[in-house]
């Protein structure tokens, strides 16, 4: 019997979506639909939620991209543990850095360099690629209770 296997969208392919519409209710009706997962979220609240910081330096560290014909780790499992990078983990903040090149090498380079943007606080630009229409307000009419 075959096996039904959905396919899960990376998290860029979801923002480029998004920053193509035009109308901004067309924007919160499709993030509500295909951004509402938990990477997702824990994307959107890194970068927009002043309240949540990582214990890790700015910028983005070298790492090594997942190679091209490796299938990258699922988001949604890449991302379940964020929370030790957060000054409240107990983990040395080496041991962080470390596990967060980990991190960064087993899920799409463009979803790695979204991650890198967001941990400093902007989706704005990525790779010289805008996210304009990404915004802190956009995300608040989408997800009202997100940034509280």
């Amino acid at each position: 019997m075959p096996v039904n296997k959905t396919y899960e969208k990376y998290i860029h392919e979801i923002l480029d979506e998004v920053q193509k519409l035009e109308d901004r209710d067309e924007r919160i009706a499709y993030l509500k639909k295909e951004g509402n997962t938990f990477a997702i979220k824990s994307l959107l609240q890194l970068a927009y939620n002043d309240k949540i910081t990582f214990d890790l330096p700015k910028g983005k560290p070298p790492f090594t991209p997942c190679p091209e014909g490796r299938e990258p780790t699922s988001i949604n499992k890449a991302f379940r543990n964020l929370s030790k990078f957060c000054p409240s983990s107990r983990l040395n903040r080496l041991k962080k850095e470390q596990d967060f090149i980990r991190l960064l090498e087993v899920i799409t380079p463009t979803d790695a360099d979204l991650l890198c943007a967001a941990k400093d606080g902007t989706l704005v630009r990525v790779n010289n690629k805008a996210y304009s229409k990404i915004t802190k307000s956009l995300v608040e009419a989408t997800f009202p209770n997100l940034l509280k």
